[in-house]
């Protein structure tokens, strides 16, 4: 696969996760997906560091990933992440949730920053965690791509579960329903490679 499909391939990964922004603004109704626990998860908009950051990661990595990646992992890849992605806009779509986010009084950067986001990011769009199932993905299969490295993948994947709950941009079945998802996804993108690799090996004349 020459490196211009790859790059259309990514754009439309782009594509299709930007239709997260509509929904999130023009949804109406559902539930609010709280669970007792949640009343004991602080506000810490310190958090809203990563939280932010790790869009800036997930660009990079697309982008690096339709560059250099091999090229059955890529595709594997590329399976995933659209699986889960139209998979998460159709929850959004079918099964709405919302999180009612605290008042932040404060007048520190970070505090600053965290109302930023509420005004900009609507209440929508709360289950599965876009952040989480995102960010899982990459370090899934990032994972296989750079195995001595899968104790930072794993530990992006928990600083920003952290993130979504102490910035209270989730509750905790969301988080939880974000890996769900991106462990889902990850299978489903394993088994097409797995498929395609089984269909293409020669077959062997019998004696």
């Amino acid at each position: 696969m020459n490196r211009l499909k790859r790059l259309i391939w990514c754009a439309l990964l782009f594509g299709i996760q930007a239709l997260y922004f509509p929904l999130n603004r023009f949804l109406q109704g559902g539930m609010e997906f709280k669970t007792v626990l949640d009343d004991y998860v602080p506000l810490w908009p310190i958090w809203v560091i990563p939280y932010g950051l790790i869009c800036i990661w997930w660009i990079v990595a697309h982008l690096w990933a339709a560059w250099r990646m091999e090229e059955r992992l890529y595709e594997s890849f590329f399976i995933a992440s659209a699986f889960a992605s139209v998979a998460a806009l159709t929850i959004y779509t079918v099964f709405p949730t919302y999180v009612i986010r605290p008042a932040v009084s404060a007048n520190d950067w970070t505090s600053l920053l965290l109302n930023w986001i509420y005004a900009n990011d609507y209440d929508y769009n709360a289950f599965p965690s876009g952040h989480v199932y995102i960010t899982t993905l990459i370090a899934l299969f990032w994972s296989l791509w750079f195995p001595k490295w899968k104790w930072l993948w794993a530990a992006t994947v928990i600083v920003i579960a952290l993130a979504t709950l102490f910035t209270h941009q989730h509750y905790l079945p969301d988080p939880i329903g974000g890996l769900a998802l991106a462990w889902f996804g990850y299978r489903i993108g394993l088994w097409c490679m797995a498929e395609r690799n089984t269909r293409q090996r020669p077959v062997m004349d019998s004696p």
